[in-house]
């Protein structure tokens, strides 16, 4: 791993929150890790980690990933996107999940109709904002932020210093560090 992913898993687990464009942030043994940090065992009840993405097929690929690294612990993964069967979706989260990987639309049309709740939430993480906020998700993305407890946060993007990012970093508290 390297120096720079050694750094943000150490801030991480200080308490601090990343905002990103670093795209070894979006390596699939560093999410592992972090995650099986984050989630240690397997426990009934709400989510502990909410992993977004733009794309459907990198969601599938890092929930598989997850799937397989992390059934030592006996964690429950689910994958919710937007080309699955919404009820099964829905139903799978209602039944209880440690871990959920998904595309934004899909996480948050499932969200805010209940299907699931965040209290228990350690570990938050929304990846490519760019492709995000060209798709409209900016304002889906607010509104789970400013649900969210007290939890890690990692943002990852293309350009950070961009003026609709502003909204977004006003939800993080002060422990926010930056990763260019």
């Amino acid at each position: 791993m390297s120096d720079l992913l050694t750094q943000i898993e150490k801030d991480l687990k200080s308490g601090k929150s990343i905002l990103s464009t670093c795209d070894e942030l979006k390596d699939s043994d560093f999410l592992t890790k972090l995650v099986s940090h984050f989630v240690p065992q397997a426990e009934e009840g709400s989510p502990r980690v909410l992993l977004l993405f733009a794309d459907d097929e990198k969601a599938r690929t890092l929930g598989e990933i997850l799937k397989k690294s992390l059934r030592y612990l006996d964690l429950t993964v689910d994958v919710i996107v937007e080309k699955g069967n919404k009820l099964q979706q829905r139903n799978d989260l209602f039944d209880g999940t440690e871990i959920i990987v998904g595309s934004t639309k899909r996480i948050c049309e499932l969200y805010f109709q209940n299907g699931f709740n965040i209290n228990k939430l350690k570990f938050f993480a929304a990846f490519d904002l760019n492709e995000q906020f060209r798709k409209s998700w900016r304002g889906q993305i607010i509104r789970i932020m400013e649900s969210l407890p007290k939890s890690r946060i990692v943002l990852h993007g293309t350009n950070l210093d961009d003026e609709r990012m502003e909204a977004l970093l006003e939800l993080i508290n002060d422990n926010l560090l930056r990763y260019e």
